[in-house]
């Protein structure tokens, strides 16, 4: 037998004998069993996510059920769970458990269907338009603040540097030095949308403008044909989702308006 076959059936043994030492098998925690089959349903689950089995992930399976048996272990020696505390988290946690249950049971009886998503889409695409602005602002309180900051800009001043300073607005906002990215003129107040629907990119409007919120010194940074709403399939995870959360809220109100609701006083029922 020459040395190349000897050495590969020496390294198919030792791979033979690694797998069946990683292999799961039943074990005991000081007297208490963790199975083979926990040891599979926790190795199924991460490897649903993508994780491949390995020895490596056999025995962290391994590690992770030893220290949860022993963390359990002392809970009961130390009699944590007659704790008032803990159990109000244990009765939190079941009812969490349930509502959600209930909840996911429901969607998957009454899913959204893909003409409902469609629709959304279409309606939402209509809203959004089909132009996109960028703008600056610098928001004050009153109207003499905003002139006078709008004279500053039209002499030279730097409108960053002015908002990150002068702006009221947050301070997200201000950090970006009034930037507003891409967005829809149909999502802004009717007034701010106004004052630059005349502009080009780079022009500021000629006089401030008043909003709820305050008094706006705006400039148009650029304009685009609309990129939000152009490709149904990137849209429609999020659109399938809200659609989900308004049923669910409406099953839940249902709930509400159906039940039998009654104020009680002084160990008295009164109906509400």
């Amino acid at each position: 037998m020459s040395l190349k076959k000897i050495m590969l059936g020496a390294a198919s043994a030792t791979l033979i004998i690694g797998s069946a030492q990683a292999a799961t098998t039943s074990f005991t925690v000081n007297g208490e069993l963790v199975s083979k089959a926990q040891q599979e349903q926790l190795i199924k689950a991460t490897t649903a996510r993508g994780q491949a089995r390995t020895p490596q992930l056999e025995n962290q399976v391994r590690y992770l059920l030893t220290r949860d048996k022993l963390l359990l272990q002392e809970a009961k020696k130390q009699k944590i769970a007659s704790r008032d505390d803990v159990r109000r988290m244990i009765d939190n946690a079941t009812k969490n458990i349930l509502m959600s249950t209930v909840i996911n049971d429901w969607v998957a009886k009454n899913p959204v269907k893909d003409d409902d998503v469609k629709a959304l889409f279409e309606s939402e695409k209509k809203r959004w338009g089909d132009t996109e602005v960028s703008v600056r602002h610098i928001l004050v309180k009153d109207e003499k603040t905003a002139r006078q900051i709008l004279k500053d800009v039209r002499n030279g001043g730097d409108f960053d540097k002015l908002a990150r300073e002068k702006s009221i607005d947050t301070p997200q906002n201000r950090a970006l030095g009034g930037l507003i990215e891409w967005n829809s003129p149909n999502m802004f107040d009717k007034e701010f949308a106004a004052s630059f629907k005349n502009l080009k990119p780079g022009q500021i409007a000629k006089n401030p403008v008043k909003t709820h919120l305050g008094w706006h010194i705006v400039k148009l940074e650029g304009k685009r044909p609309a990129q939000r709403y152009s490709n149904y399939e990137a849209e429609a995870p999020l659109l399938r989702q809200l659609l989900t959360q308004q049923r669910v809220q409406t099953y839940v109100d249902n709930l509400i308006k159906s039940a039998k609701i009654e104020d009680v006083a002084d160990g008295k029922k009164s109906k509400k």
